[in-house]
C-alpha cells in the first residue's frame, strides 16, 4: 500500500508539472476532480486504522485540488475542500490560505466559518491583535462581528424605516417622525460605512499566510539582515503585505510588528475572477 501511494504521488507530480503552462480540458477537470475526492475519501477511511497513509492520501488529495485552483478555477467550494485536504494533511499554513480565499467568494458560509476558526486556534505562535485596533474593534462590534449578509438586511432594513418616516412625516406631521427618520439614518449610516469598508478592503488589501516551518523573520530583504524577533514563526501566522519585492515580502502582524520574510514562505491571499467549477 506505502508504494502504490509513493507511487501515486509521483504520478501526480508528473502531471502537475506536464499542465503547469498547459490548460486542463473539461474532461480533464473533471477526472482530476473525481480523483482529488476519491483520495479524500480514502484518506477518511485510513485515518484510524493508518494515520500515516491517510496524511499522504489527504495530501494527494490536496495536490490534485491544487491543480484545479492553478488552472484558474476560483470556486468557493472549491477553495473550501482544498482547506480541508491540506488540514487533514497536517498543513495549517495551506489550509488557512484556502479558507480565506473560500471566504471572499462564500462569506457566510457557516462550516467554512468553523473550520477556518479551528485552524486558526492551532496556530502557534498566537499573535494578538494591537490594543488600538482591538479597542477600534470593540467599539465597532457590527463590523467584525456582524456577517456581510446581515449587515445588507439591515441597512436595507433601515433605508426603508428612513424614507418611510420621511413620507409619512410629510403626509402627516407628527414630530415622533423625525426620532425615527434619524435613527434610520444613523442606522444607515453606519452599516453603509461598514459595508463599503469592506469592500474597499478587500480590493485592495493584499494578505497572506506563513506556509513554510521555522521562518526567520529579517530586518531588512536579504539573508544578511538581523532576525527582527528572538523566535522564528511558523506556518499558519497571518499577515499583511506591505511591500512586495524580488523573492522577499515586507509583512505586517496583527500585533503592529513587521519585518522582511522569503516570499517561498508565504502563500498570498488575493481575490480572482476566474472560471468556475462546481463541487
Amino acid at each position: 500500500m506505502k508504494l502504490m501511494t509513493t507511487i501515486a504521488i509521483a504520478a501526480m507530480s508528473l502531471l502537475l508539472n506536464a499542465t503547469a503552462y498547459a490548460e486542463l480540458t473539461a474532461s480533464q477537470r473533471e477526472s482530476i476532480l473525481a480523483e482529488a475526492q476519491a483520495d479524500y475519501d480514502t484518506g477518511t477511511s485510513m485515518l484510524k486504522t493508518d494515520p500515516a497513509e491517510a496524511v499522504l492520501a489527504f495530501r494527494s488529495s490536496a495536490e490534485r485540488f491544487q491543480l484545479l485552483a492553478n488552472d484558474g478555477i476560483s470556486n468557493g467550494a472549491l477553495f473550501y475542500d482544498l482547506g480541508n485536504a491540506w488540514y487533514q494533511a497536517g498543513d495549517l499554513g495551506r489550509a488557512i490560505a484556502s479558507y480565506l480565499r473560500a471566504q471572499r467568494l462564500m462569506p457566510d458560509d457557516p462550516r467554512l466559518e468553523a473550520n477556518l476558526n479551528w485552524t486558526r486556534s492551532l496556530v502557534r505562535p498566537q499573535i494578538a491583535t494591537d490594543d488600538h485596533e482591538a479597542l477600534v474593534r470593540r467599539l465597532a462590534f457590527w463590523h467584525d462581528g456582524w456577517s456581510l449578509r446581515t449587515r445588507l438586511t439591515l441597512f436595507a432594513t433601515a433605508w426603508l424605516v428612513l424614507w418611510a418616516a420621511l413620507l409619512i412625516r410629510v403626509l402627516r406631521r407628527y414630530p415622533g417622525w423625525n426620532y425615527v427618520s434619524g435613527a434610520g439614518a444613523a442606522v444607515a449610516v453606519l452599516i453603509g460605512g461598514s459595508i463599503l469598508m469592506d469592500v474597499a478592503v478587500t480590493n485592495t488589501r493584499t494578505t497572506g499566510v506563513l506556509v513554510g516551518e521555522d521562518i526567520v523573520v529579517r530586518k531588512g530583504n536579504a539573508e544578511s539582515f538581523q532576525p527582527q524577533f528572538e523566535e522564528p514563526m511558523h506556518q499558519g501566522v497571518e499577515f499583511k503585505v506591505l511591500e512586495e519585492r524580488p523573492d522577499w515580502l515586507h509583512i505586517e502582524f496583527n500585533n503592529g510588528s513587521s519585518g522582511w520574510i522569503p516570499a517561498s514562505d508565504a502563500e498570498i491571499v488575493k481575490a480572482s475572477r476566474s472560471p468556475t467549477l462546481h463541487t
